[in-house]
């Protein structure tokens, strides 16, 4: 979950919103780790935090994360849900392994343990992540499309956006048939059914537009081993 600091910095961008930040197109382009914040003004997802939570994306449900260390003193200490971009330009990202490593038009989130942990959108429109030391990704899911602006720290805010499969723009789909919390996040693609959202009803499905807020790239609290 976002830090509180974090979510006033998001309230403070939005009575102040300027022009966001493209990272710059070139291979010395820095490395940027960002969380992501929902905006459907008067709804209950309005500045609500994402989160990574069972290998999917969630509003109403804590970031998931382990570490294996069993000195836990040496585990990262974050506990929200962070992505990362940047380095060769704004379709490259870089996967928080050690070493970095960059994969093109593709998403990671910011984890230690070593392969990363990409982010994709299966072919139902799931907002997914991989499981840790596996690249596995269904057929049929997209691992490109993604794109972001990210603002300044305390400043402007910037936007995650998927155009891949047809999808335009994100949904939040309650999971409890009164269209309660939690929502897991899907992309709009073409073709989404009500069968392929929780609750089998499209219609009680929220569309939001994805905000970024940014961490500090040094910034220890953006770090977690592994999500799950």
């Amino acid at each position: 979950m976002l830090s509180q600091t974090v979510v006033c910095s998001f309230l403070f961008a939005l009575r102040a919103l300027s022009s966001p930040i493209t990272p710059r197109e070139d291979s010395s382009s820095p490395r940027v780790t960002f969380g992501i914040i929902a905006a459907r003004s008067a709804s209950p997802v309005h500045l609500r935090s994402v989160n990574a939570n069972g290998g999917a994306f969630w509003i109403g449900k804590e970031t998931a994360s382990y570490c294996p260390l069993t000195d836990q003193s040496q585990c990262p200490p974050g506990n929200s849900t962070v992505l990362a971009a940047g380095g060769g330009g704004a379709s490259m990202v870089c996967v928080a392994v050690i070493p970095f490593k960059c994969l093109a038009d593709a998403w990671d989130q910011n984890v230690v343990v070593p392969g990363g942990q990409q982010v994709y959108v299966a072919p139902n429109g799931a907002l997914r992540f991989t499981t840790a030391h596996s690249a596995y990704v269904p057929a049929g899911s997209a691992i490109d499309g993604f794109n972001a602006t990210v603002g300044e720290i305390n400043g402007s805010l910037g936007r995650f956006t998927f155009n891949g499969l047809g999808a335009d723009g994100f949904l939040a789909c309650p999971v409890n048939a009164d269209g309660t919390e939690p929502y897991q996040v899907f992309a709009n693609v073409k073709g989404l059914s009500d069968h392929d959202v929780p609750g089998e009803c499209k219609d009680k499905c929220l569309g939001f537009s994805a905000l970024t807020g940014p961490y500090k790239a040094d910034d220890p609290s953006a770090f977690v081993w592994q999500y799950t």
